[in-house]
C-alpha cells in the first residue's frame, strides 16, 4: 500500500496541537503547593499612574470601553485600553501566562474558568484589596474566585436562570404561566401546548447540546454536585438521579425539540410557533433581543417566569455562566490595574452601565438593590423582567468548580449526549460518568457518596 505524506496543514495542527499541551501542561493546577503570586497593595488613588491593557471579547469588552472616561475622570494618570481578542485570547493569555511575559494587566475569565487559572499560582492575590467586597457578591460566585482562603478574581455578570415565553402561545393554548410552579406543572403544561397545537408546538428545546446547561441548573435545586468540597468526584448521588429523572420525563413526555442550541434552527424558532418557552440564563434575553430584530414579524410577545422547582416550595433558582476579572501575576502595575477592576465591578456606577447598555446581569449586589434593575421593560411587554431574574439570587447553591471542572464538564456533556440517544437508560449513569471522570481526570471519588443505583 502506498503512504502518503501529511498535508503541511496536517502537520501545522499536530505542532499546535503539541504546543497547546505544552501550554496545559505548564498550567496544570499543581495542588501540592498553594499559590504563591505577589499581592495588590493598598495605595492612595493619588499615587495612581500609568497604562492599563484588558483582554477582553464581545459586548463584555464593549461595555468595559464604555466605562473608560467615566474611571479616567476619576483617574487622570491612568489610562487604560481594551483589547477585544476574540476567539484567540485563551491561546494568547496560556501562552503568556507559561511564558511569564505578554500577558495584559487585566484580563476575563469565564467564571468556570477562574479555578483552573487560580491553581496555577500566575495570578496576582487580590485579598488585600478585595476581601472587604466578600458580603457583597453571592457566595456561589464569590467562593469560586478563592483558594486558600485569598481571592484571585472578582465576579462579573452572573447567570441566574427563568424561563422565557411566548405570551402570545400561552393565552392562545389556555396557559397561565403563574400556575407553572415546579418541573411537575411545567411537563404538564407542555402537553397541552403540545395536544392544543395538534403537535405543531414544543414546550422547549432539548437538543443534546443543551443536556449540560439542564443538568447544571437541576443539581443546583436538588443540592447536587460533580466534586465535593474537597475536590473529589461526588456526581453519582441521589441529587444527581433525581435531577437526570427530570429531564428522562421532560423528554419522554414528547414536549422537547431536539433543535441544537444556537443553530439557525434554533434562532429562527424564537420568532416562530414552533417552540413556546425556553429555560435559560438571564444573558439569552440578549440573543432574544437581536434574533427578534432580525427575524421579527411582529406576532410574538415575549414575558419571564421563574424557574420551576422540583417540589412544591423548592428552590425556584439557578445560575448558569458568568465571568470573572483578574490580574496576571506579571502586571507591573497591579495597583492601577485594580483601580479599573474596582471601578467597573464594585460599584454601582460601573455595574448598572454595564446592564443598562448591554445586559450584563450585575454579580454586585448593591447594584442589584437599584431601582432602576426592575424598570419595566418594552420587550418584555412592560414586565419588570429584571426583577424576576434577581429575586433570590443569594440562594443559589454554589457548584463546586474545581480546577478540573471544565473538562469533567466535557466528559459529562459526551455521556449525556449518549444517554439522550440511546433511550435515555438512568440506571447505572452515574457510576459510569463517575469512573470515567476518576479514570481520565486522576481524580479520588468521594467516599459513601454513590448510594443505590437509579430505577429506569
Amino acid at each position: 500500500m502506498k503512504t502518503l505524506s501529511p498535508h503541511p496543514t496536517f502537520k501545522w495542527l499536530c505542532a499546535l496541537c503539541l504546543g497547546v499541551a505544552a501550554i496545559s501542561w505548564l498550567l496544570r493546577p499543581r495542588p501540592e503547593t498553594a499559590p504563591a503570586s505577589s499581592a495588590v497593595a493598598v495605595v492612595p488613588a493619588s499615587q495612581l499612574h500609568g497604562n492599563v491593557t484588558v483582554w477582553s471579547w464581545n459586548i463584555a469588552a464593549k461595555s468595559l470601553q464604555q466605562l473608560i472616561p467615566g474611571f479616567e475622570k476619576r483617574h487622570p494618570n491612568v489610562h487604560v485600553a481594551v483589547d477585544m481578542t476574540g476567539a484567540r485570547m485563551t491561546t494568547r493569555l496560556m501562552l503568556s501566562l507559561a511564558s511569564g511575559v505578554g500577558a495584559p494587566d487585566v484580563s476575563q475569565f469565564e467564571l468556570s474558568d477562574a479555578p483552573r487559572y487560580i491553581a496555577t499560582g500566575k495570578l496576582a492575590d487580590l485579598t488585600p484589596v478585595a476581601a472587604k467586597y466578600r458580603s457583597m457578591f453571592p457566595a456561589y460566585l464569590w467562593d469560586n474566585c478563592m483558594m486558600d482562603g485569598k481571592v484571585y478574581a472578582i465576579p462579573w455578570d452572573m447567570g441566574p436562570c427563568a424561563v422565557f415565553y411566548k405570551r402570545s402561545l400561552f393565552a392562545k393554548y389556555g396557559v397561565d404561566p403563574q400556575r407553572i410552579e415546579t418541573w411537575d406543572d411545567y411537563i404538564e403544561a407542555g402537553r397541552t401546548i403540545l395536544r392544543k397545537s395538534k403537535g405543531q408546538t414544543k414546550m422547549l428545546p432539548l437538543g443534546s447540546n443543551a443536556l449540560n446547561w439542564m443538568f447544571q441548573m437541576l443539581i443546583q435545586q436538588t443540592g447536587g454536585q460533580v466534586f465535593d468540597g474537597q475536590g473529589r468526584i461526588a456526581i453519582s448521588s441521589p441529587a444527581s438521579r433525581r435531577a437526570l429523572d427530570i429531564m428522562r420525563r421532560l423528554r419522554a413526555a414528547g414536549i422537547c425539540s431536539d433543535v441544537p442550541v444556537f443553530s439557525q434552527e434554533y434562532l429562527a424558532s424564537i420568532n416562530a410557533d414552533t417552540i413556546a418557552s425556553y429555560p435559560a440564563a438571564v444573558w439569552m434575553a440578549g440573543t432574544m433581543r437581536d434574533t427578534a430584530r432580525d427575524y421579527g414579524n411582529g406576532d410574538i410577545t415575549w414575558g419571564v417566569f421563574r424557574l420551576p422547582a422540583v417540589e412544591r416550595g423548592g428552590k425556584r433558582v439557578a445560575n448558569v455562566g458568568g465571568s470573572v476579572l483578574v490580574i496576571p501575576a506579571q502586571c507591573a502595575n497591579k495597583e492601577a490595574a485594580w483601580a479599573f477592576i474596582e471601578f467597573a465591578l464594585c460599584t454601582r456606577e460601573g455595574q448598572l452601565a454595564q446592564y443598562r447598555n448591554f445586559n450584563l446581569f450585575p454579580g454586585f449586589l448593591p447594584a442589584l438593590q437599584h431601582p432602576g434593575v426592575d424598570d419595566p421593560d418594552p420587550f418584555f411587554g412592560g414586565q419588570r423582567a429584571g426583577g424576576v431574574f434577581a429575586t433570590d439570587v443569594t440562594q443559589i447553591s454554589r457548584l463546586n468548580m474545581t480546577p478540573q471542572w471544565s473538562a469533567a464538564m466535557g466528559y459529562v456533556d459526551q455521556d449525556l449526549s449518549h444517554w439522550a440517544a440511546t433511550g435515555m437508560h438512568n440506571e447505572g449513569f452515574f457510576e459510569n460518568v463517575e469512573r470515567k471522570l476518576a479514570k481520565r481526570l486522576g481524580v479520588p471519588v468521594a467516599p459513601g457518596n454513590a448510594g443505590p443505583r437509579a430505577r429506569r
